[in-house]
């Protein structure tokens, strides 16, 4: 009898405790539960550079902020690939049955707003998240800013051809860097984000009365050279040679790739 008893306590005890957690634990259903799950599953890959950057993919496809919002990012810069560097706050709305018409609710689903925080490490969400939250008062959708797009502008096919040809005959890499940053044309705007493009990253190198450079970005690698003799050229290598583990982009890899020779 006394096993019994304590078998009885120890059931009403458990019981007691799930009907506890079912009041306290912030509102939600295995819907939201599983719509964030798949938006944080989602946007771990590739890792963002930013918090930013994860809330950007975060709402691509969630383009109504009634039914699915971003409303806190946060960065926490970390060196180790298993600490946090991002948390997300994301809010849900599921309908439920409301937006049914009569004939179609065979049953009935209260509406409900759930909020869940999603803390990311270099390798994704962490385990077991995200986790419901209690919605924050006053709460507002974010929108993050857009990003710039990168690359090099076609413009600079031809800018690096005339630079080139009217540098002085001695001159070091600061000097031709300058030359590149006082005389290539301003960047091109975006016409969805209304921002201009990013500046590439520029180098240069002087070597035996040779120069070389280049103008870097987005995965576009613009190669210029002047050789000693006077010739000037100017191209796009094929990725395959200025990806990392081969040449590169450089202005070292620029007198390498001329001697391919580059296209006219």
């Amino acid at each position: 009898m006394k096993s019994w008893g304590t078998a009885l306590l120890l059931l009403v005890m458990t019981a007691l405790g799930w009907a506890m957690y079912a009041v306290t634990r912030p509102d939600g259903t295995s819907a939201t539960d599983e719509k964030v799950r798949q938006v944080a599953d989602r946007i771990a890959y590739p890792v963002g550079a930013d918090g930013n950057a994860y809330a950007r993919s975060a709402l691509v496809g969630n383009t109504d902020p009634k039914y699915f919002a971003v409303i806190g990012i946060t960065d926490s810069p970390a060196n180790d690939p298993q600490k946090v560097r991002v948390t997300l706050l994301f809010r849900v709305y599921d309908p439920g049955t409301s937006e049914d018409p009569p004939s179609f609710r065979f049953w009935e689903q209260e509406p409900v707003t759930a909020c869940y925080r999603a803390d990311f490490t270099y390798y994704g969400v962490t385990k077991g998240g995200p986790d419901r939250i209690r919605c924050p008062q006053d709460a507002r959708p974010i929108t993050p800013p857009p990003v710039q797009r990168t690359g090099v502008p076609e413009s600079y096919l031809e800018a690096f051809r005339t630079i080139l040809s009217g540098l002085p005959p001695t001159t070091t890499p600061d000097e031709v860097l300058a030359a590149l940053r006082a005389k290539l044309p301003p960047m091109p705007v975006d016409e969805v984000t209304k921002l201009p493009w990013a500046e590439p990253r520029l180098d240069a190198v002087v070597e035996n009365g040779a120069i070389g450079i280049v103008a870097g970005g987005g995965g576009s690698c613009l190669t210029g050279v002047r050789l000693a003799d006077g010739t000037v050229a100017a191209w796009y290598p094929p990725r395959v040679q200025t990806q990392p583990g081969e040449l590169g982009c450089s202005g070292q890899s620029a007198l390498q790739l001329y001697g391919a020779p580059p296209p006219k």
